[in-house]
């Protein structure tokens, strides 16, 4: 199986067998407890409240699968503040470049995610807040996210990188395993897009480039792309599943990320009113394992990145 898990507050719903064939349901991880508020800053451990409270998201963030899981003993602390270097050039609003790719509507018989479309379009929304340029954002989602167009959308980051410039990749939809540790970018039309691909036509985007896979065993795209250019971030490991989480609309990765981490500066550790890329990396980890604790049968999504270290930036300021 290969899918953006659901994570809910109650009840099942059906997934689709990612082995090629028609769809199977399956029950998916169900949440049971009381509601309950966002993680302490302190212990990382979300005490139980009368009402959720509301973020600009509108929801508190999702409780552990376990309310009676003790976070802080599993992860230990909320991560505090590092010192992340800052890059030494940063590339202007015009030397920035983005492809933004994913599908929420797919074509039958492969059952719809709830969040990818949305992950997108949060994604672009945030880089124009931070001062990039509409024109150099390029967008597919739904129908649009063939094959083809996922193909020739990398292709086209890749023929604009060059010194001075700032590139980022992201993805979120469903995703095939191949066998083994070995994924395809799931497309609206399955024409897969084998994760081979994936690293041939970005490994040529020159300048610095940022890859961002938001989908079940997401990990799996690493081999060949992390480097001190690069920065490989992604929403689980190569053999966990990834979840979205209805209430944000958005899968848990790219809401804890974009969102809260970035946009609304939760991952501001040192309390600069700077949340940087590497705060937001550190807090989105933490806090996607902390809310899918004791889920099953799938278990925790843990996300990782790798390559470049100079993770003392924004996305107002990216590196060049």
């Amino acid at each position: 199986m290969a899918c953006l898990g659901v994570l809910l507050l109650g009840g099942a719903v059906a997934v689709t067998d990612r082995g090629g064939g028609p769809p199977e349901p399956v029950g998916l991880p169900v949440l049971e407890g009381p509601a309950q508020g966002p993680p302490s800053p302190a212990t990382g451990v979300a005490p139980p409240v009368a009402a959720p409270a509301l973020t600009p998201m509108r929801v508190a963030l999702p409780p552990a699968a376990q309310p009676d899981l003790d976070v802080a003993s599993v992860l230990g602390p909320l991560p505090g503040p590092q010192d992340d270097p800052q890059p030494a050039r940063t590339a202007a609003p015009a030397d920035r470049y983005a492809f933004l790719a994913g599908t929420t509507d797919y074509r039958p018989p492969t059952l719809d995610t709830i969040a990818s479309v949305a992950d997108v379009l949060l994604v672009r929304d945030l880089l124009l807040d931070s001062g990039w340029l509409e024109e150099n954002i390029r967008i597919v989602t739904d129908e649009q996210a063939t094959g083809a167009a996922v193909r020739d959308g990398m292709q086209w980051l890749a023929e604009r990188g060059g010194g001075g410039t700032f590139s980022l990749f992201h993805w979120s939809g469903h995703v095939k395993q191949r066998g083994g540790t070995r994924e395809a970018l799931w497309t609206v039309d399955r024409d897969f897009v084998d994760d081979t691909q994936v690293t041939a036509v970005l490994s040529q985007v020159r300048g610095r480039l940022w890859v961002d896979v938001a989908a079940c065993e997401a990990g799996s795209f690493v081999d060949g792309l992390p480097s001190d250019r690069v920065l490989f971030s992604a929403s689980s490991a190569q053999t966990e599943k990834s979840y979205e989480y209805p209430p944000w609309g958005l899968s848990v990765w790219t809401g804890l990320l974009f969102d809260q981490g970035l946009r609304q500066g939760h991952a501001d550790a040192d309390g600069d009113g700077r949340a940087t890329v590497g705060e937001a990396l550190r807090y989105a980890k933490y806090q996607a394992q902390a809310v899918t604790l004791g889920q099953e049968p799938y278990g925790r999504q843990t996300p990782e990145w790798a390559g470049a270290a100079d993770l003392g930036w924004t996305l107002a300021d990216p590196p060049a």
